[in-house]
């Protein structure tokens, strides 16, 4: 479409579209209404005109017994017996004899005389009717050929004319209500049709200014009414605008998720960075040896969590993008014992009174990515590690069938650690949510390390679930169908 062209509004395309189907509907129904019309009028004339020869042969008949009569004879009894009786307005008699001369008529034709067509006249005497028609003053005629009949015998030819001008003024008229009908059906289509759309298409409109309104003041509380019919019923109108409140209180949702994740990762990036620069600032005036190197491990620590942050980020924002896991089949028991291993030297290296063990590792073969289950299982472990002083961790592995399903492979993952709080079960595992915020970051968590385990457990087509007493401990587990 080209630039700065603007398409009509929908509800004046529907109003042209109905008002020209409409147009065509009414033109053919005028033309075949016309057409049949002026086809009806024309045979009932032609029935009336037979039957004004039949009246005529008739008369001729009543007239004379005599077995062999002549053109003579006939122009005699005419003189005598003239046609009056058929001197009706716009009906015209007129008989002929062999020779085609006019031997007798009736006086509505006064001193005109009816066309004589010697090829019809000719047919006439041989015995075949035919119509025609002239003009006669201006005036249309329709003229009927027939031969005139006494006693079997030939004696001349019949024209009986009628006026069509009843016919033409009738059919004119008809053409004119026509017209003039269909011109007030296409106004009246017109306004009712624009009308009629622009009550349908008012929720519409409503939606548009909404939305309109909403990009601009970024305001999801806002929805659109709902009005069903008479009957309690919603219409596609309705439906619509209930589609439309779904999605503004979805996009509404995920505004607020955007906005408090946009809101905590600045203050998660602030917060060592904050730090980093203190250091680095007191590293700049010379510090006593001791003091320093407390300040250079502290950079340390606090660069290695912003490293491990940015790298989280990174790895939910690839999920947002919809990135795929690489599938390949790979042997689930030796990832989780590698990451088993990775989590017991953390736990040596933090100097904790810790027992982590193994109760049994079954094997298991899965399709998936061996990287990302690695980083989902071990962010579980350091997670039981971080937040366990002492006690013991335990993890297990088992494979279950269920009927002719393929299987699937459950790890668990238990700790003695405090426990979670009924009410922050449905919320571990959103982004940036922790259950005692100044705690975990006194202990180095980003809040991210349980929305990692969710995503790449849910992109192996398996899920994650947590069962937790306060003051006991926790479990966690990861449930992955087998390949």
């Amino acid at each position: 479409m080209l630039k700065g062209v603007r398409r009509l509004p929908i509800r004046w395309q529907i109003t042209f579209w109905f008002s020209g189907l409409l147009a065509v509907v009414l033109v053919f129904f005028g033309l075949a209404l016309y057409f049949t019309l002026q086809t009806d009028l024309l045979t009932r004339i032609d029935e009336s005109l037979k039957r004004r020869a039949t009246e005529v042969r008739l008369r001729f008949e009543g007239m004379t017994q005599v077995a062999n009569l002549d053109s003579l004879q006939v122009a005699k009894a005419l003189e005598s017996n003239p046609l009056d009786e058929f001197a009706d307005p716009g009906l015209y008699v007129q008989v002929l004899d062999e020779q085609g001369k006019v031997i007798g008529d009736s006086s509505s034709l006064g001193q005109a005389r009816l066309p004589i067509d010697p090829a019809l006249v000719l047919a006439a005497l041989n015995g075949q009717t035919s119509t025609g028609e002239t003009v006669i003053a201006n005036e249309r005629v329709r003229i009927y050929y027939q031969a005139l009949l006494v006693n079997n015998e030939v004696i001349g030819v019949m024209e009986v004319g009628e006026s069509l001008k009843p016919y033409t003024d009738t059919l004119n008229r008809i053409r004119l209500y026509l017209i003039i009908g269909g011109v007030v059906a296409l106004l009246i289509s017109l306004v009712g049709g624009w009308l009629v759309t622009r009550r349908a298409l008012r929720p519409v409109v409503r939606v548009s200014e909404i939305a309109r309104r909403i990009a601009a003041t970024r305001d999801f509380e806002e929805r659109i009414p709902q009005h069903p019919n008479l009957k309690g019923q919603h219409d596609e109108i309705s439906e619509l605008a209930a589609t439309f409140n779904q999605m503004l209180e979805e996009l509404g949702r995920v505004f607020d998720v955007h906005r408090q994740f946009m809101a905590d990762t600045s203050h998660e990036l602030r917060t060592p960075l904050t730090i980093i620069q203190g250091n680095l600032d007191l590293l700049k005036r010379g510090l006593p040896p001791s003091e320093a190197a407390e300040a250079v491990d502290e950079t340390g620590e606090e660069a290695a969590r912003l490293s491990r942050l940015v790298s989280d980020l990174l790895m939910l924002a690839q999920a947002d993008a919809g990135m795929m896991v690489e599938r390949t089949e790979i042997d689930l028991a030796a990832v989780v014992r590698r990451s088993f291993n990775r989590a017991t030297q953390l736990a040596e290296n933090q100097g904790k009174p810790l027992k982590l063990s193994i109760d049994r590792l079954a094997p298991a073969r899965v399709m998936g990515d061996e990287y990302r289950l690695d980083q989902a299982i071990f962010n579980l472990l350091d997670n039981a590690v971080r937040y366990t002083q002492q006690g013991e961790i335990r993890l297990s592995m088992v494979v279950e069938h269920h009927g002719n399903n393929q299987g699937q492979a459950i790890i668990l993952v238990k700790d003695s650690g405090p426990g979670i709080a009924p009410e922050h079960l449905d919320h571990l595992f959103k982004r940036f949510y922790r259950v005692d915020k100044a705690r975990s970051r006194a202990l180095g968590g980003t809040g991210l390390g349980l929305a990692i385990v969710k995503y790449i457990v849910e992109a192996h087509s398996g899920r994650v679930q947590v069962e937790s007493q306060f003051g006991v401990g926790s479990t966690f587990k990861v449930i992955i169908p087998l390949a």
